[in-house]
């Protein structure tokens, strides 16, 4: 997932409390054709307005709000906008009688709701309707990305793919609003005129970039079998771009595989993970990989990527048994542990550190704050057992409820300390899928929870025995600051601004500081210097998209309305 803007201080110890939980108030069993029931959310993102946009998946029938959807006979996809308070606002619906199923969800500029995933199954021809929109996959499955205005209308509709197993597991938008897809294909595949090709029975990564406006391709790259003879599987986790719109993928292979020249080999066999850089041309620039040092263990996986201003990919997903990260290394307390990392742009491991118990413990969910925090959701516990389960977070412990997985989410600094740690659940099955963070510092957790399930003092509960969609919010509040307010605090005027401001310090600076301006998405969208023995410097912001950024000086951050 993409790092998303923060306004408290670096210095303050932060507390999180459950403010509200939300989940549809009405689900049908059994779902038609026999399909089994339920609903989950997979992806969120946060507009400038408090709300909270998400993306999933259900099968057969549930109430939002006021609106009912059937699916239209296996799983469709739903995206929905709900209010501040976990009201349900807007619910818009999208598939076919064969299986849709979304994997990503970004906001644009103008607030429109991208998303992207796949269709068809097993079924050449099938069909997959975006409001009047419809389209027809060319194969067993197709990828497809659409667009969803902020009135609630599917605007755009575009699918890829050939006559073998296509779809977008992850996805981004750069700095123009085109889309950058990620995902795995088998075959053939054809991006509008352009065609790729996997190795025989290679299962093949793509990215993939799209205009959304004009609905073309523009852009279409792939891995390779480094030795033809091997077949493989590339299969993506992640994407994210940095600044200057260079993509960052995530993924596992197997046997071996190969990103332009830069070859990775499993010498262990089973499966690796692997971080791979593509320019904004379309040129394969890195590939770094993790493996266990186990043949015989489950390999390690990447489920969540953020990538800072500098550059630096965070991930976070499952360590199994022991992995090195560079000079780092992590050893699970048995089962699978949560893992963090950071990678450099230079491709060096600069950090690792796990958390977890000697059951499973399962990251899936990343976001970053401006200055540098990470904070992660996922679950814990043992599945299908009545023991209850405590997991270590640095030196703070949450325990399950007992019988099968919660849900945690956990936050940890940029120094590498776990500084926060909560769980939230139920007797059943609960899992957190997906992470936003909004302007205000709230965070929202999504995924699929049991009947019933409490976070916090609320209970969600249905008339379904089977998994369903939720989405809780945390309220941000400074309970205590750990030292002194920085003495190199600076003033922005006028703020708000749509033009110049002033970044004004006390004193004059002695020596030369970079000074960063970063949008809600935790990129940097502008850079200079406040020149050594200087008091001020003048920010342009002229032709910035209104909203909340961060301005970074020296060690300090102030906020900055552009209007």
């Amino acid at each position: 997932m993409s790092g998303l803007l923060a306004l408290a201080a670096s210095t303050a110890l932060q507390a999180q409390t459950w403010h509200w939980a939300s989940a549809p108030t009405a689900i049908i069993d059994p779902a038609p054709a026999g399909a089994p029931g339920g609903s989950a959310i997979v992806a969120t993102a946060s507009d400038g307005a408090g709300n909270t946009i998400v993306a999933g998946n259900f099968y057969g029938s549930l109430t939002l709000g006021a609106t009912t959807l059937i699916s239209a006979g296996h799983t469709d996809v739903f995206v929905a906008r709900v209010g501040p308070n976990g009201e349900w606002l807007q619910v818009a619906q999208a598939g076919g009688p064969s299986e849709d199923l979304v994997s990503g969800l970004k906001l644009d500029a103008m607030g429109n709701a991208v998303v992207s995933g796949r269709f068809g199954n097993l079924v050449t021809g099938a069909r997959a309707n975006f409001g009047s929109l419809v389209l027809t996959s060319a194969g067993s499955t197709d990828a497809f990305v659409a667009r969803l205005s902020p009135s609630g209308q599917w605007t755009q509709a575009v699918r890829a793919g050939g006559s073998g197993n296509d779809e977008a597991n992850a996805l981004a938008l750069d700095a123009a609003g085109n889309a950058v897809v990620a995902g795995s294909f088998q075959g053939s595949t054809s991006f509008g005129s352009t065609t790729l090709a996997a190795d025989g029975v290679t299962t093949a990564a793509f990215v993939a970039r799209l205009n959304l406006d004009a609905g073309t391709w523009t852009q279409a790259s792939q891995s390779t079998c480094a030795f033809s003879a091997v077949p493989f599987r590339n299969l993506v986790t992640a994407v994210a771009l940095d600044a200057a719109d260079n993509v960052v993928l995530a993924g596992q292979f197997d046997a071996n595989t190969r990103f332009g020249s830069l070859a990775l080999t499993n010498t262990l066999g089973g499966t690796s993970a692997y971080l791979a850089r593509l320019s904004a041309s379309g040129q394969w620039t890195q590939a770094v990989q993790l493996n266990n040092n186990n043949r015989n263990a489950p390999p390690p996986v990447i489920n969540a990527l953020a990538v800072d201003g500098a550059g630096t990919a965070t991930v976070a997903g499952i360590l199994v048994e022991t992995v090195a990260f560079g000079s780092s290394t992590l050893t699970s307390a048995g089962g699978y542990d949560v893992f963090v990392a950071r990678l450099d742009a230079a491709g060096q491991w600069t950090q690792a550190v796990r958390a977890g118990s000697p059951a499973n413990d399962i990251a899936r969910a990343l976001v970053l704050d401006a200055a540098g925090n990470a904070t992660v959701a996922g679950l814990f516990g043992v599945y299908s057992s009545a023991s209850a389960t405590t997991a270590m977070f640095g030196t703070l412990p949450i325990t399950s409820s007992g019988g099968m997985y919660d849900v945690f989410v956990a936050r940890l600094s940029a120094g590498g300390q776990w500084t926060q740690a909560v769980r939230a659940g139920g007797a059943g099955n609960d899992e957190a899928n997906a992470l936003s963070l909004d302007a205000e510092g709230s965070i929202t957790v999504a995924g699929s929870c049991s009947n019933p399930a409490t976070f916090g003092s609320t209970m969600l509960s249905g008339t379904t025995s089977h998994a369903m969609a939720y989405m809780a919010r945390f309220a941000s509040t400074v309970l205590a600051t750990n030292t002194p307010a920085s003495a190199e605090a600076f003033a922005l005027a006028p703020n708000p601004t749509a033009g110049l401001v002033q970044l004004s310090w006390p004193d004059a600076s002695a020596a030369t500081r970079r000074v960063q301006l970063f949008d809600a998405l935790g990129r940097e969208v502008r850079r200079q210097q406040l020149p050594a023995h200087t008091r001020a410097t003048t920010l342009d912001v002229a032709g910035l998209t209104p909203g909340l950024y961060v301005v970074r000086c020296g060690t300090s951050t102030n906020r900055l309305q552009v209007e």
